[in-house]
């Protein structure tokens, strides 16, 4: 929960209540440690210390955590920063840094052993963007190339949430796509960013996890750089079910010597009906689907075969009209020993990303005013990201 809407205070005595709707087990509150809009920062960044917040209650965890954001577009603030929205889990203390890239962050959260990710992936729509928002997590290949991440996030755009024109509920999943077709396995999340999203309640968008035994803030979103997770974009109105070979579940890996089939099962559950279909997707394409309607108690089966010669992944999805509305993140199937090579357009794609980067930060740019001072090292950090995706491109077309 957080975003760039001053004029809300949050209603702290009410977050129990307010989690109610969706039946929410946890809730992050982010702090605003970068341009200090969200009201009120000063306030909040002293909650961030390591402890579940005293308005917690046996049945649901309240955590205070921090998001970092200079948004490149807000000329009212004495700094903007190009890269994009962080959120940072696992924090024991935060305060208000300003820094020209994103990466310093990331540097720091590395330190205090938090977990990173960037936020906001609802505002990309499948094209190298040269027009910024508030929001664009531009850096967002950079970093996932250095290792630097742990996972990327969608918010505000829900099922039933208007849509002012920023938001494409696909350019998610089809980045995500992206970065997993070049071998990165990074966890997939979801939530409401309250205040921006006012309107529709807590858990709108929400990040389901698997844990074991007792539930922890700690646990939860180390489930979320383990990749244990399922999005919705429908509240707790429905859920999806992943089982590959009978026992693996998302975040889990298996290993094959040699081509081989896998056994896939998805179930769709839902509170209400609904109709739609479940599709598997396996490095980014859509390999099965099953239309239906999924009600209380009686829900959808989807039971497959895939075959597989290269290393993969798996994902399942609920579509309808609107787009996902849920998003399962993904079984890895490793065949021998190799990483996953899937596309070379998409290692091809990121690497015209970043020269684009590049070319706007050059002198007379118009990127370059974002760094005034530390050019040099960031620009070193793109070229060395580019570099990344250039192998990965030459592994796949060599493969």
């Amino acid at each position: 929960m957080n975003c760039g809407k001053g004029t809300i205070q949050l209603p702290e005595d009410s977050l129990a209540q307010m989690m109610e709707p969706n039946d929410l087990a946890v809730i992050s509150l982010l702090a605003d440690m970068g341009n200090g809009e969200v009201m009120d920062s000063k306030r909040d960044l002293p909650k961030v210390n390591g402890k579940d917040a005293p308005q917690s209650t046996p049945d649901r965890i309240i955590h205070w955590d921090a998001e970092w954001h200079w948004d490149a577009t807000y000329s009212n603030f004495s700094n903007q920063a190009l890269g994009g929205h962080l959120v940072l889990l696992g924090l024991t203390n935060a305060h208000q840094i300003w820094e020209e890239s994103p990466y310093k962050i990331l540097e720091w959260s590395r330190k205090k052993n938090a977990i990173s990710g960037f936020a906001h992936l609802e505002y990309l729509n499948d094209s190298i963007q040269n027009e910024l928002n508030c929001c664009i997590p531009v850096d967002f290949p950079v970093e996932a190339a250095l290792r630097t991440i742990d996972f990327v996030s969608e918010d505000v755009y829900g099922m039933r949430s208007p849509n002012n024109g920023n938001y494409f509920s696909e350019g998610v999943v089809n980045a995500y796509y992206k970065l997993l077709n070049c071998g990165f396995r990074l966890g997939i999340a979801a939530g409401t960013d309250y205040p921006c999203n006012n309107n529709e309640p807590l858990g709108t968008l929400l990040t389901y996890v698997n844990v074991k035994d007792k539930l922890t803030y700690q646990k939860w979103i180390e489930g979320i750089k383990k990749g244990r997770t399922v999005v919705s974009r429908n509240g707790h109105q429905e859920f999806l079910l992943l089982k590959v070979n009978g026992k693996y579940s998302p975040g889990d890996e298996i290993q094959l010597k040699n081509k081989g089939k896998v056994t896939v099962q998805v179930i769709w559950t839902a509170a209400e009906a609904l109709t739609g279909r479940i599709e598997l997707v396996s490095n980014g394409k859509v390999i099965a689907a099953m239309p239906g309607t999924a009600t209380p108690g009686e829900p959808l089966v989807f039971d497959t075969t895939v075959d597989l010669s290269q290393s993969s992944w798996l994902c399942a999805r609920r579509m309808d009209e609107h787009g996902h509305e849920t998003h399962t993140a993904p079984v890895y199937i490793t065949v021998n020993k190799k990483p996953v090579r899937a596309s070379a357009d998409d290692a091809k794609f990121f690497i015209t990303w970043i020269d684009n980067i590049l070319e706007n930060i050059e002198p007379g740019g118009k990127w370059n005013k974002y760094f005034p001072n530390d050019i040099v090292t960031v620009k070193e950090r793109y070229i060395k990201a580019k570099a990344v995706y250039e192998q990965i491109l030459k592994e796949t077309t060599e493969k």
